[in-house]
């Protein structure tokens, strides 16, 4: 007998507790995204800090995903990065636990 409806089908995925955005069918390629998420509050990166500034569109910009508008880049407030050290980092010196994350 066959059917001309759809047929559901269950998937199982797998998802980093930190940045919610990393999904993935193989739990272990998620087990090995999880040490290095930037929002895993465990590595005291920019983006977990209370001192993190998140870019934002340049003020020219009308709000069209795609106009490639010049963005203001995400920063640090107290420009605690070391001289050298690429932006955003890791372990920062100056890292304070930003309100509402989650230390595990």
């Amino acid at each position: 007998m066959t059917t001309d409806q759809p047929v559901p089908l269950l998937v199982t995925r797998h998802q980093c507790p930190h940045c919610r955005r990393y999904t993935r069918a193989k739990r272990e390629r998620v087990e090995q995204h999880m040490p290095r998420c930037w929002s895993n509050p465990d590595l005291r990166t920019c983006k977990t800090c209370v001192h993190f500034e998140p870019g934002q569109p340049s003020a020219s910009c009308w709000g069209d995903p795609y106009c490639n508008c010049p963005e203001v880049p995400d920063e640090c407030a107290v420009g605690a990065w070391p001289d050298g050290v690429p932006y955003p980092m890791t372990n920062c010196p100056s890292w304070t636990a930003r309100k509402g994350v989650d230390r595990g």
